[in-house]
């Protein structure tokens, strides 16, 4: 592996470390409910993020599936979410 990837790997690594550290916060002090669910969205997005930046940096396609599922599930939770904040049921 070259050592600009290395290099860039870490600043990634290193960058969403940051924001996953800010989002935690919005989570945990956000003033209204929909501040704390854009923060879960955005933390779920990091977190997916984190493990494809793993998977560049092992030179592995292990996690790619549950990178999938990941995206599926974070995407329908912050759905379900959003029609709670708007309407007040789910379904």
């Amino acid at each position: 592996m070259s050592l600009f990837l290395v290099v860039a790997l870490k600043f990634c690594l290193a960058s969403l470390l940051v924001s996953g550290i800010l989002c935690l916060y919005r989570m945990l002090i956000g003033p209204k409910a929909a501040d704390r669910a854009v923060a879960f969205d955005t933390l779920a997005a990091v977190l997916i993020c984190v493990i494809c930046v793993l998977c560049i940096q092992w030179n592995s396609v292990l996690y790619f599936d549950a990178v999938w599922i990941l995206m599926l599930v974070g995407f329908l939770g912050s759905a379900a979410i959003a029609m709670f904040l708007e309407k007040g049921r789910v379904f």
